[in-house]
């Protein structure tokens, strides 16, 4: 069963990376015969164009793998095509929309440019208070961000922006979905992962008690136990 990986906002592959190493040298028969496409998550700027275009080009079934807007990406294609998502695994996603009256600063936080925006303002809401002084995850966050194409923020806070609730459909959603948490996440606290959970009729929700938002990169090895036990138990991979 192929893996689509939904990047979050100003990440590419490199998210995944560590994650998916992880899952290569604990469960090698399982990463080497398993499909996995890096989605671009940099092309437009509406939450349901996107899921669109991805569906488009994406094979007929498929696991839908997001981290953060990528889960909320996730969500969309969903809601779009539930005969074609076999699956979702939901890291550091919401399912809620983001009010009206936010919309303006978060246009203006857009504004700013990646790299002061997250040196100084997000910094201490993306990791957990142990990893806040490491340089080296700090450095591959800033570079996926000040790599990213122009525009780049800019495009996805419209998309964060033009997102539907999700709640009242939830229910709908009945393919398996392994809903992953860092205990620390500042950006989607633990209460909207265990809402995303309940909400969700077939989820799994494992919550990371050492991370923060960006638990695919500090907790790699966590977030890979997880999938494939998940992908064993609900697929029969391994």
């Amino acid at each position: 069963m192929p893996l689509v990986m939904l990047p979050g906002t100003l990440c590419d592959r490199r998210v995944f990376a560590p994650m998916l190493a992880c899952l290569a040298q604990a469960q090698p028969a399982l990463a080497q015969n398993t499909s996995i496409i890096h989605a671009d998550m940099t092309s437009h700027a509406n939450a349901h164009a996107l899921a669109r275009h991805l569906l488009d080009s994406a094979p007929p079934r498929f696991i839908a793998v997001g981290f953060s807007l990528g889960a909320i990406v996730a969500l969309e294609m969903a809601l779009i095509a539930p005969d074609r998502v076999a699956g979702m695994v939901l890291l550091a996603g919401n399912a809620r929309d983001v009010p009206v009256s936010d919309h303006a600063s978060r246009r203006a936080m857009a504004a700013i440019a990646p790299d002061h925006l997250i040196r100084d303002t997000l910094w201490l809401r993306y990791t957990a208070p142990a990893r806040r002084h490491d340089d080296a995850l700090r450095t591959l966050v800033m570079d996926m961000a000040m790599e990213a194409p122009l525009q780049t923020l800019a495009r996805q806070t419209e998309l964060a922006l033009t997102r539907s609730d999700k709640r009242p459909h939830l229910g709908t959603m009945t393919m398996p979905a392994l809903v992953l948490g860092g205990a620390w996440d500042a950006v989607a606290p633990p209460a909207l992962q265990e809402e995303l959970a309940k909400g969700l009729p077939r989820a799994t929700w494992r919550m990371a008690p050492e991370a923060g938002h960006f638990l695919p990169l500090e907790c790699p090895d966590f977030c890979a136990s997880a999938l494939a036990e998940w992908l064993a138990s609900t697929f029969a991979l391994s």
